[in-house]
């Protein structure tokens, strides 16, 4: 019988890859990574809600009754270009009514309503008070320079001017460069002189909104 031997095949030799090859399986190696790490925070993150996520913040400790009215909220605050702030408008509402009358947002003295006498608790219809106070707080954004909830400074300044009005803002921006607690203060006792009133608004209005809003 014959005796065969197989013949070793010697090894292949790997083909060299050129310079946009390398680079193409960088990138992908690049981008695989990100993905991973993006994976990752985004599992750490959930837990807390989409508004964490993507840099909203949310309101917090909200009671039931002003929890009912996020949708209007969410709506009022994309037609009024400010989708951004809508948990700070929740935030609002729990400092300003709890949700537990009609005007929800207090807005009745708002030179946006039109509809009511612009006497407290004037509005008789939650929907109205929600899509007025939002107009309102757009409003007061705009006067305070704010455009993120990011802007600290700028944001407290926008919610003291909702409580205030009478271009608190401006006042501030012009006298202070900004909001402060003892500025909201003077401007009270400016203001309750001015009117010959015992009180004028809230000087602590930011502290008491913030506390329903974690950014």
């Amino acid at each position: 019988m014959e005796n065969k031997t197989k013949t070793k095949r010697p090894p292949r030799k790997r083909r060299s890859l050129s310079v946009a090859e390398r680079k193409k399986q960088l990138h992908l190696r690049i981008g695989l990574s990100l993905a991973g790490i993006f994976l990752v925070f985004f599992l750490f993150l959930a837990p807390f809600g989409p508004h964490l996520l993507f840099g909203k913040g949310r309101a917090v400790n909200l009671s039931d009754s002003v929890l009912q009215y996020q949708a209007l909220v969410d709506q009022y605050c994309e037609e009024y270009s400010i989708p951004a702030f809508s948990q700070v408008v929740l935030a609002i509402m729990q400092q300003e009514s709890a949700g537990s009358v009609a005007d929800v947002m207090q807005a009745s003295e708002s030179p946006f309503n039109t509809w009511y006498a612009n006497t407290p608790n004037s509005i008789l219809d939650p929907d109205y008070s929600i899509r007025v106070g939002v107009e309102t707080f757009a409003y007061c954004l705009n006067e305070a320079g704010c455009t993120s909830p990011r802007q600290k400074s700028r944001l407290k300044l926008a919610l003291q001017t909702y409580n205030y009005g009478n271009s608190y803002a401006s006042w501030a921006l012009t006298n202070y460069g900004g909001y402060s607690q003892d500025n909201a203060l003077e401007f009270a006792e400016n203001m309750k002189g001015k009117l010959g009133w015992s009180q004028y608004g809230d000087p602590e209005y930011v502290s008491h909104v913030l506390r329903y809003y974690r950014s």
